[in-house]
């Protein structure tokens, strides 16, 4: 088993915790088809503290802890904790969740949410693909993007139907993302619509597109301008 975080610890203070491999009943009523799989398969990707840079101006709202199970390199559980507003959401592939798609989606004039610092570079190309009628929604964190894709019930969670990201990006930033949203049926892939693959390199240099319950390869061609705006 591989684990690869963006937490650096000294292998001289690293904290042992111990797991009483006891899974609590409410996870164990929804997932009910456990899987074995061998252990070189199994790749996990640890994110402690996602929208570090919002953490340091008090915006704790996007915030999020991620742990992602990915197998032969295709997530199959992804879990995202909002550790100040204490809720958690978890889906497994072929299994349970205890988080749902919303009833509808916008895909003619959709909410488009996007980082933060690169809006402007999203916001152009996609108001001339959606019209003026689109909104594009600034927000830190990959994980808190991915939340406002769904029905969740966090009072301080903003709702959009579709996640874009144009420039490079850490797979520990989006592989419990991409894990929930394919559970739920949903996808996240490059803008050129490639699945994304959790082994390898730790980043992504293809920009992302995720959505659920829409036509995602209609989408994907609706944007093929994005990538050429991508940069690392």
């Amino acid at each position: 088993m591989q684990i690869n975080t963006e937490e650096h610890v000294d292998t001289t203070d690293q904290e042992v915790i111990f797991w009483d491999h006891k899974i609590p009943e409410d996870i164990l009523k929804e997932v009910t088809a456990p899987k074995e799989v061998s252990a070189e398969s199994v790749t996990v990707w640890i994110d402690p503290l996602d929208a570090t840079q919002e953490y340091t101006e008090d915006l704790r709202k996007y915030v999020t802890t991620m742990v992602c199970v990915a197998v032969n390199g295709k997530p199959v559980l992804g879990v995202i904790h909002k550790p100040f507003s204490e809720y958690t959401a978890w889906a497994m592939v072929d299994g349970g969740s205890n988080v749902k798609a919303r009833s509808s989606y916008n895909e003619k004039t959709p909410r488009i949410v996007v980082s933060r610092s690169h809006s402007g570079m999203v916001k152009q190309v996609a108001l001339q693909t959606f019209g003026n009628q689109t909104t594009i929604i600034p927000a830190g964190g990959a994980g808190y993007k991915v939340l406002a894709l769904l029905d969740v019930p966090d009072k301080s969670q903003e709702k959009a139907d579709l996640y874009i990201h144009v420039t490079y990006i850490k797979k520990w930033d989006i592989c419990a993302g991409n894990a929930i949203l394919k559970a739920l049926g949903g996808h996240m892939t490059t803008l050129s619509g490639e699945e994304i693959s959790y082994t390898g390199s730790d980043g992504i240099e293809g920009g992302l597109l995720a959505s659920i319950r829409m036509n995602h390869q209609a989408l994907v061609r609706k944007l093929p301008d994005l990538e050429k705006t991508g940069h690392k």
